[in-house]
């Protein structure tokens, strides 16, 4: 009887790969803009590594069914979420910063759900709501780039 390989499992495995072929040396840090400045302190460029660095563990954790490592990634996760960078909290613009803050309250709330599907084992719901962690990261860091 041939043993049968999720496609999840494939999917997960092919971007575990491409995601240890970048060296943290080729990982440039996130560039954050208010008002066309850029806007790089050192701890936000800090902040945004570290939640980087736990969503690689998060990936590294699906893939190899490994929940404690997702569980403990998405717990760091949380906490950084806790606390939004200072450039934004300079920001005179109110609206940038609300709108922030909302992209920051959906971090938070999508890293509680991680940690609950990964205490429960339940590899499939903890893949797609990572997914919509990193979704969530993209649309706030397009957000901040462009806005006018």
């Amino acid at each position: 009887m041939k043993r049968r390989i999720p496609v999840l499992s494939l999917i997960f495995a092919g971007l575990a790969v491409a995601a240890t072929t970048m060296l943290p040396a080729q990982v440039k840090p996130i560039p954050v803009t208010v008002d066309e400045k850029p806007v790089e302190s050192e701890e936000t460029q800090v902040m945004m590594q570290a939640k980087l660095s736990h969503a690689h563990k998060v990936l590294e954790g699906l893939v190899t069914q490994d929940f404690t490592m997702i569980e403990e990634a998405a717990v760091a996760l949380s906490r950084i979420s806790l606390t939004p960078p200072p450039d934004l909290t300079k920001a005179g613009d109110k609206t940038n910063k609300q709108v922030y803050e909302h992209f920051r309250m959906e971090f938070a709330r999508l890293a509680g759900q991680l940690e609950g599907h990964a205490r429960r084992k339940e590899l499939a719901a903890t893949a797609y709501v990572q997914q919509n962690l990193t979704a969530t990261c993209i649309a706030c860091h397009d957000y901040i780039r462009d806005y006018p």
